[in-house]
């Protein structure tokens, strides 16, 4: 993927950093959205002074009148992301030696399933798909243990992790043996995860502390 790579290149390989832990996020069971940005265009973020690690920094967003509020999905079940394939061109007679050359990647899908929820509940988060549209949403994403994954920069600032083209399907019928669901998805940019962080709130769980105005 040249066309994404620093021209001139480094003077040395770029290094990878040791590490000694392993790093996996598990199952996203809750979704928290707020907007990217405010209505002054200041990054909707957390910061080192005002840490998403505490409550009191975000019950006032639950409660907020303005772009910087926050809403908190239900549940969600059967969680998926498929990372984005690469985007490839050639092979055959096109390219040297029909080896084909990668020009990107896909964005990532992300699908899940509320189950058994109120209607009025589903409509109220179709709006949400209106905040896309105008790609300004993002999502932080919490796990079964109450941890929150988002992204965070160099200096330590928190910011909710862009998605696009949010679709919130209509009730679909179980009958006998499922129960009653809507479909929701949503992709990630490439690249999405480069700057990904797994953060353990130091006060609150985000499963079950942090409730809609």
């Amino acid at each position: 993927m040249a066309r994404f790579c620093q021209c001139p290149g480094l003077a040395a390989l770029k290094s990878i950093p040791n590490t000694t832990c392993s790093e996996g996020f598990g199952q996203i069971q809750k979704v928290i959205f707020q907007r990217l940005r405010q209505d002054n265009g200041k990054p909707n973020a957390f910061t080192t002074e005002k840490p998403i690690t505490k409550l009191a920094n975000l019950t006032p967003l639950l409660a907020a009148n303005d772009s910087t509020k926050i809403v908190v999905s239900p549940y969600l079940q059967a969680p998926s992301a498929e990372p984005g394939a690469a985007r490839k061109f050639g092979g055959g007679n096109d390219t040297l030696g029909g080896i084909e050359i990668t020009i990107g990647r896909e964005p990532t899908a992300f699908t899940c399933v509320i189950r058994n929820a109120p209607q009025s509940q589903i409509k109220a988060m179709k709006y949400l798909s209106c905040e896309t549209d105008v790609q300004n949403l993002g999502v932080f994403l919490v796990n079964e243990d109450g941890a929150i994954g988002a992204i965070k920069d160099a200096k330590g600032v928190v910011t909710p992790i862009p998605i696009f083209n949010l679709f919130i399907s209509d009730k679909g019928f179980g009958g006998f043996e499922n129960p009653d669901s809507n479909n929701v998805s949503w992709s990630f940019l490439p690249n999405w995860s480069d700057d990904f962080v797994i953060i353990a709130p130091e006060d609150y769980n985000p499963l079950t502390d942090l409730k809609n105005a």
